[in-house]
């Protein structure tokens, strides 16, 4: 029976068999051979280590992302050791910094709601283990109860009571645009509550310019994002500035309620009067190199700080003290400043009786939380 040779085989086969009986392939080989057994004479090394090193080239070339962890490796310890130095030495390095002695604060909006107020008691924690600022406001509607005002004068906040001016007749943070009016004090950097600042950030200070805004970018360089945060900027309280800013809210308010980020964007943007700050400032959804701020408002992949399943206990926490090299390592940190923070604020009784933020904790795992945390 006639075998069924594929049409591309019979094509092949003939231009084959005649390259095999050409002299010059024979020449050619018997060359190579030559040649490599010269080289192996002239230096065993040099053939073997040419075939090796073309292998662990062609094996390593693009293992870009094991290269990029010890790279992220060594710059959290680098960041690590920063923060322990500047919170251990904070004393002496503030004697000789001139912020200390001028009127200069930082300034958060505290909606109220539990939430809110845990991520504002580890914000103020924050601020006091890594700032020479010592002035921290925390502005309230004047709907707060007082119990909620006590909270934050505990946890080093001087409140402010300040005017709404929510342009959709909701509760918003449109009341933070009355930072321009605090004239009573020559510098202010604007946190939100959800700010973590993991190192010093008291340089913002010194980008200040009167009529801009210093504000970091929304998003990193790799993402075609010019706009810039709400969440975090640096002024100079000016009364003219005020004036023309309310005056433009009020108008476009009338035809579409823009968010804060927003109208800021549109107000400092149009006559270039935004001080440009990196993204490190501002990071959001997940580890960024270098870091000085993480924005634990945003929903990572890990979901919210405050309702992550794996949170350390009290007893755990205090044996915590490595570099934050991951997101998992950032959450786990957040949980022992909140820990420190409700120590130094003497809200305990508050965090375990009538804090929805644990309770809700508490119910979706009573085992393990009634069993690990030190209610006392």
């Amino acid at each position: 029976m006639k075998r069924n040779i594929p049409h591309n085989s019979i094509s092949y086969l003939p231009l084959l068999l005649k390259l095999l009986k050409s002299r010059y392939l024979w020449l050619l080989l018997t060359t190579t051979l030559l040649t490599l057994l010269l080289l192996h004479t002239l230096n065993p090394y040099l053939v073997s280590d040419s075939v090796y090193q073309l292998s662990h080239v062609t094996r390593h070339v693009f293992d870009v992302k094991s290269r990029g962890v010890l790279e992220h490796k060594l710059a959290a310890e680098i960041e690590w050791e920063l923060f322990r130095y500047q919170t251990l030495y904070r004393d002496s390095r503030c004697v000789s910094d001139s912020e200390t002695d001028s009127k200069s604060a930082w300034l958060t909006y505290v909606q109220g709601d539990d939430v809110s107020i845990v991520q504002a008691v580890v914000l103020s924690h924050m601020l006091q283990k890594l700032s020479c600022i010592s002035e921290r406001l925390a502005a309230v509607s004047d709907k707060t109860n007082s119990k909620i005002t006590e909270l934050l004068h505990k946890a080093g906040y001087k409140v402010l009571v300040l005017p709404d001016l929510s342009c959709d007749g909701l509760s918003s943070n449109h009341v933070i645009l009355n930072a321009w009016n605090l004239t009573q004090y020559d510098k202010i950097v604007y946190l939100d509550t959800a700010t973590f600042p993991t190192l010093s950030l008291d340089e913002v200070f010194d980008t200040v310019q009167l009529g801009k805004i210093s504000a970091p970018y929304q998003s990193p360089s790799n993402v075609a994002d010019v706009s810039f945060s709400g969440s975090m900027f640096g002024l100079v309280p000016d009364v003219r500035t005020f004036s023309e800013m309310l005056a433009q809210f009020q108008d476009r308010s009338k035809y579409k309620c823009h968010d804060v980020a927003g109208f800021l964007w549109y107000f400092f943007t149009q006559d270039d009067r935004w001080l440009k700050l990196p993204y490190s400032y501002n990071i959001r959804n997940d580890r960024y190199f270098p870091m000085k701020s993480f924005n634990s408002m945003e929903v990572s992949r890990l979901g919210p700080v405050w309702e992550w399943q794996s949170k350390p206990t009290r007893q755990q926490a205090e044996k915590i003290d490595k570099p934050l090299a991951s997101l998992e390592d950032l959450y786990e940190f957040w949980w022992v400043m909140l820990y420190e923070g409700l120590e130094r604020a003497e809200s305990w009784h508050w965090w375990h009786y009538e804090s929805t933020v644990y309770w809700k904790f508490l119910h979706s795992d009573p085992v393990r939380d009634f069993r690990a945390v030190d209610i006392y």
